[in-house]
This record gives C-alpha cells, structure tokens and sequence, in this order.
C-alpha cells in the first residue's frame, strides 16, 4: 500500500499537542501565584486561569490524535498494513483527514479514539468508560453520532471529486468508522446500524471481502490517478 501523507500538517499538531499542556499548567501556576501576590488582581486571575484551561483542553484534543503510538496517522496505516499496492492511503491531504483510494473508488475512514465498550442498538451510541467524566472533562472528544461525522467527511470528499474530475464523471465513495482504540468493546446490530463500524482489526478484512470492484472506465481511472497525483506533490 501507498501512503500519500501531509506530514507538515501531521508535524504541527503534534508539537502544539506535545506543548500545549505544558503551557496551560504554566498559566495556571501563575495564576496561583498572582492570586496571593495580587489579590484585588482577580480579574486578571481569571484571566490566566481560563487561558491556561483552554490551552490544556486545546493539547488533550490534539494530543489525542496526534501524539503517542495512538496517534490517529500511525493506528490508520497499521489497520491497512499488507494491503497492495494497488490501494492509496490519502492522511491529511482532503478536507476528510484519511481517505483510501481503491481500484474501484474511494472509501472514507471516519476515525474515531473513544476506548471502553461501545455499542449501538435501538437507533442510539452508548460508550462505557471508566473515569469517563473525567477523561471527557480533560479534554477527550464525546462519542456522539459517528455517523455524522462520516456523513459530513464522505460529502466533503464527494464535493472534492466533483471540482477535481472532468464532467460526467463518477467515482464511488463510501464511508466507514472506525473505532482505533485498543482493547475496545464494539457491539453493533448491524440490520439497523447506519454506518459500518470497525475496530482496527477488522477492517482490512472487511476492505477484502467489500471491495469496491474496478468498474471505472478509463477516463475516470486516469483523473483519480491524477488526483492521487496532484495530492502527492
């Protein structure tokens, strides 16, 4: 397999992800400080205090994707890992942030870090997580409507290829979530679930046994290539 990565973007978040909470600890700290030194100050205070929160809330959510062997660009090429090279993984390079590039189109990987045990049954997403509150507090993303996001991700792209391939046109898209974490308990019923869910083990099986077949005419085989291409550079 073939990774096409925006490794400046990938660069970036990572350092605010590693710093930023440092930072937030340092506006807190002085503000503890200024709180004795000056108390009438209070304004001020407060000031610092919501600044350094901010910034610690600001580096848990990058860090979660961007830092430690977690890190959203190193779960996504593992899950893939073994697949030819006739398959494209685009990381960061559309606005949707992985997108695979197979002979017959594109499949859409809506990633998602949330770890415990999730479950969808009865049209809702439950997660159960110990310390849950807490982590959410800190600044870990809720697990709210996977599906929406994919939606959201899948329509971005689809909107990609219509600017970026010649008129009459047509490359399948599609979407997945899929869920990184290790460890993680996925429970879907899926006669009513509306998304494909994953856990990273599973999804270059389903990739195998779901393939988008290569049914493009060769008009559309060349401007997705040359998509790939223009990504690459």
């Amino acid at each position: 397999m073939q990774i096409v990565a925006n490794e400046k973007h990938i660069s970036q978040r990572k350092k605010i992800g590693e710093r930023a909470p440092f930072v937030g600890l340092i506006f807190l700290a002085g503000s503890t400080v200024l709180i004795f030194l000056k108390p009438e100050w209070i304004w001020g205070t407060m000031a610092l205090v919501w600044v350094g929160f901010l910034i610690s809330l600001m580096g848990s959510y990058l860090g979660e994707r961007y830092v430690g062997p977690n890190a959203h660009h190193k779960r996504v090429p593992e899950a893939l890992k073994g697949m030819s090279n006739e398959y494209t993984l685009l990381m960061y390079r559309l606005r949707a942030p992985f997108v695979l590039v197979e002979p017959g189109g594109l499949t859409v990987i809506s990633v998602r870090s949330q770890s415990g045990s999730i479950t969808y049954e009865e049209g809702r997403w439950r997660q159960k997580q110990k310390m849950g509150f807490l982590r959410r507090f800190a600044g870990q993303e809720s697990l709210g409507r996977p599906e929406k996001l994919a939606q959201i991700e899948r329509e971005d792209v689809e909107k990609h290829l219509a600017k970026a391939l010649p008129a009459g046109v047509e490359v399948p898209v599609r979407s997945v979530v899929l869920f990184t974490a290790p460890g993680l308990e996925l429970r879907v019923d899926e006669e009513t679930v509306p998304v494909t869910a994953l856990r990273a083990a599973e999804l270059k099986r389903w990739l195998r046994r779901n393939p988008l077949k290569p049914q493009l005419v060769g008009e559309a085989q060349a401007a997705l290539q040359a998509m790939v291409g223009d990504d690459a550079s």
